[in-house]
């Protein structure tokens, strides 16, 4: 369970890009005492930036030559996929499964892990989050940061999937923005300081994410899950991407019409309708993504 490994700092547009390309030519790159002059950034960025590579499954640390006590970071093999299909982070797919990721990784993550799959307010402010975290790891007995450092984490949270209204000063070239703002879960409201929910368009979910998410979460079971379950199972897609049940459902029948026959079915078993999905590596769920985005030609 880490909190702050960010150094506060969200993911900036550019910044996996610019990380992952790095540590494939050169896996001893973040040993460098100079690596942030490398990327171009300052020093505290550079270490959120290996933050997020590590936190969102894109790489992961290995000993290096040196023995035990050296660390290399290597693309793992979604950060290989990544690179050879949308190297620029260009597709929106890729930023679902990346938001996938962390929620499903309490290690690295633990405040996007509990805000996507504990925290239920749909209207709130970030005191109110903050607090809400706190008595969450209290309860559970886990051992719990000071207030104030799970009030900057949960103020890195909020800052990488908000959109304020009024966005006064929207620009699409401001590299400080979150590429994760693109899937629209949050909404930041300037006047009152207050915090909204919001429910991810089913037209913009790419089918693929469902299979996706239902692994990475290891809720698959052998025998399906009631439909129902499968829409509030911690780490699924309906928790990651804040879907309703209605909503929910729209996708499965999506995933249902348009993957090959049997990926994605529906079964109706002693009046419960139960959803079976095909028991896929998550990479294999991205890669099918990526090759019918190619062959469709858009950057789905």
């Amino acid at each position: 369970m880490r909190f702050g490994g960010h150094e506060t700092f969200p993911v900036r547009e550019g910044w996996l890009h610019k990380g992952l390309t790095l540590i494939e030519d050169k896996e001893e790159a973040f040993s460098d005492p100079y690596v942030a002059d490398t990327l171009g950034v300052g020093r505290n960025m550079a270490k959120s930036i290996r933050h997020w590579l590590i936190a969102t499954g894109l790489a992961k640390t290995q000993p290096g030559q040196k023995g035990k006590k050296s660390k290399i970071l290597v693309p793992t093999e979604l950060g290989r996929l990544i690179l050879k299909h949308d190297r620029y982070f260009l597709q929106i797919g890729t930023w679902i499964a990346l938001h996938i990721n962390l929620v499903n990784n309490p290690d690295e993550a633990q405040s996007w892990h509990w805000f996507f799959s504990r925290y239920s307010a749909q209207r709130f402010d970030r005191i109110a989050c903050s607090e809400a975290l706190k008595r969450h790891l209290d309860a559970s007995q886990q051992r719990s940061p000071v207030l104030k450092t799970l009030q900057r984490d949960v103020a890195c949270l909020l800052s990488t999937y908000a959109v304020p209204v009024p966005n006064e000063h929207a620009d699409p070239e401001d590299a400080s923005d979150s590429p994760f703002r693109r899937l629209g879960l949050l909404t930041y409201f300037r006047d009152s300081h207050m915090y909204r929910r919001n429910e991810l368009e089913v037209a913009t979910i790419p089918v693929e994410m469902l299979g996706y998410a239902l692994c990475v979460s290891g809720a698959l079971k052998e025998g399906g899950l009631p439909l129902r379950e499968a829409c509030f199972v911690e780490g699924g897609l309906g928790r990651c991407l804040q879907l309703g049940l209605d909503a929910f459902i729209d996708v499965v029948e999506k995933a249902e019409a348009e993957l090959s026959e049997g990926t994605v079915r529906v079964i109706s078993s002693a009046g419960e309708r139960k959803l079976h999905v095909a028991a896929h590596a998550p990479i294999e769920w991205l890669e099918a993504y990526y090759h019918r985005t190619q062959a469709q030609g858009v950057a789905a």
